[in-house]
C-alpha cells in the first residue's frame, strides 16, 4: 500500500510542499467550475481527476512525459470551451509543470512549443469567435498572451535557480567535509612526525638505561634524563597541537552565527568578510568569540532585523565593526551592555581596542594592532 502511494499519488520529495499546495488551489478552482453548472455533470468531474492524475504524473520524467502533458492541454482546451471565463486556469498548472522540470534546454523547448501551439490557438480562437474574450479588450487579451507565454519562462527561471540553490548548498557541505579530512590528514602527519618519532626515542633510550642501570648507573641516569626532557617538549607539543585545534577561525563563526541569527529571524550581512582570512590565527580566535557574543546579545536584547559585520584593516590596524538595525541599550542597564567587559578582556590578550556606541542601533567598533 506505502509503495502505491508513493508511485501513484505523492509528488517527488525533490520538490517539497509547493506541488501540494497548487493541487489544493486546482481543487478549489474545480469546486468553482462546478458549482456554475445547473446539474452536477461526472463527466466533468472524471475529467477533472484524470487531469489532477496526468498533472501528477507529470512531475516524474518518463518516456511518456509528452503524453503526460498533452493529456492535460487537452482537457484544459475543452474546459476553456466550455467555461471560458474559468477554465483557462487549468493552462497555468501544465506551464508551471513544464518550467519546473529539470530538462535540458532542448527537451524543455519541444514541450514548451506544444504549450505554446495548443494553448495560443485556443486564446487566439477564442479571441477572434467568442464574445466572451471580445470582452476583455485589447489590454485583457495582452495580458493573457504575456502570460500564457511567460508562464513556462518564469516557472523555469524559479526552478533553476532553487536548483542551483540547492547544489550549492550540497558542494558546502562536501567541502566540509574535504576540509575536514584534510585536517584530520594534517593533524595524523604532526602526530606522526613529532609525536610518533619521539615514542621510538622514548623506547630506545628506556632499553638502553635498562641495559645500563647496572653496568653505568651514570649512563643510564642520562637516559633517562633525556627521556624526561623529551617528554616535556613533546607535552609542550601535544598542548600547542591542541590550542591550534581549538582555535576558532572568523569563517567557522560566521556559518555558526548565520545559523543562529536565521533562527531568530535576523539577517546576517558582510562586508570584505573575506580579507579576514589571512589574519593570524590569534587574532581570528578572538576576534571569532567577540562575533559570537556580539551575536548571542543581538538576538536577545536587540529586536533587530539585520547585523552587519564590515571587516577592514589599514597599514596598523585590522578593524571590525559590528552593527544592529535594534532598539539600542542604555549604559546603566548591565544587562545589556553588550558583554563589553568579556570583549575588553578577550581584546587586551591581543592588545586590541573597542568603542561601543548605542544610537539607531549598537555599534561595536574594534581595532587590533599588527604585529611589527
Amino acid at each position: 500500500m506505502k509503495n502505491f502511494i508513493q508511485r501513484q499519488i505523492l509528488f517527488p520529495k525533490r520538490l517539497g510542499f509547493m506541488p501540494y499546495f497548487w493541487v489544493f488551489s486546482l481543487f478549489l478552482m474545480i469546486a468553482q467550475l462546478l458549482a456554475h453548472e445547473p446539474h452536477f455533470n461526472w463527466w466533468h468531474l472524471i475529467l477533472m481527476i484524470i487531469f489532477l492524475k496526468f498533472y501528477r504524473d507529470g512531475y516524474w520524467i518518463n518516456p511518456y512525459l509528452w503524453l503526460d502533458l498533452l493529456v492535460q492541454l487537452s482537457i484544459a482546451v475543452y474546459f476553456v470551451i466550455l467555461f471560458p471565463d474559468g477554465g483557462g486556469t487549468f493552462f497555468i498548472y501544465t506551464a508551471w509543470e513544464i518550467g519546473s522540470l529539470p530538462l535540458k534546454s532542448k527537451k524543455f523547448f519541444q514541450y514548451y512549443a506544444m504549450f505554446l501551439i495548443i494553448s495560443l490557438s485556443c486564446i487566439t480562437s477564442f479571441v477572434l469567435f467568442s464574445p466572451v474574450m471580445n470582452s476583455y479588450g485589447f489590454i485583457g487579451v495582452i495580458i493573457t498572451l504575456t502570460f500564457t507565454i511567460g508562464s513556462p519562462l518564469a516557472a523555469r527561471s524559479l526552478a533553476n535557480t532553487y536548483r542551483r540553490n540547492y547544489q550549492t548548498k550540497k558542494n558546502n557541505k562536501r567541502l566540509e567535509s574535504i576540509i575536514k579530512q584534510n585536517e584530520r590528514d594534517r593533524i595524523a602527519k604532526d602526530l606522526h612526525d613529532n609525536i610518533g618519532q619521539s615514542f621510538s626515542i622514548f623506547t630506545l633510550k628506556a632499553e638502553l638505561a635498562s641495559k645500563l642501570i647496572d653496568k653505568d648507573p651514570t649512563k643510564a641516569q642520562q637516559q633517562l634524563q633525556d627521556i624526561s626532557k623529551t617528554s616535556r617538549e613533546d607535552l609542550n607539543l601535544v598542548r600547542k597541537i591542541v590550542a591550534d585545534l581549538n582555535g576558532k577561525t572568523i569563517a567557522s563563526a560566521m556559518i555558526e552565527e548565520e545559523n543562529n541569527l536565521h533562527v531568530a529571524d535576523i539577517r546576517q550581512h558582510s562586508v570584505n568578510e573575506e580579507i579576514s582570512a589571512d589574519w593570524p590565527k590569534a587574532v581570528q580566535h578572538v576576534l571569532s568569540a567577540i562575533i559570537k557574543e556580539a551575536t548571542t546579545n543581538v538576538i536577545r536584547y536587540s529586536k533587530a532585523n539585520m547585523m552587519n559585520l564590515i571587516f577592514e584593516e589599514d597599514q596598523n590596524n585590522y578593524l571590525l565593526r559590528i552593527q544592529d538595525d535594534g532598539i539600542g541599550f542604555q549604559k546603566s542597564n548591565n544587562r545589556q551592555t553588550f558583554g563589553l567587559t568579556g570583549m575588553k578582556t578577550r581584546l587586551n590578550k591581543i592588545d586590541g581596542k573597542i568603542e561601543i556606541e548605542s544610537k539607531h542601533g549598537v555599534l561595536i567598533k574594534i581595532s587590533v594592532p599588527k604585529e611589527e
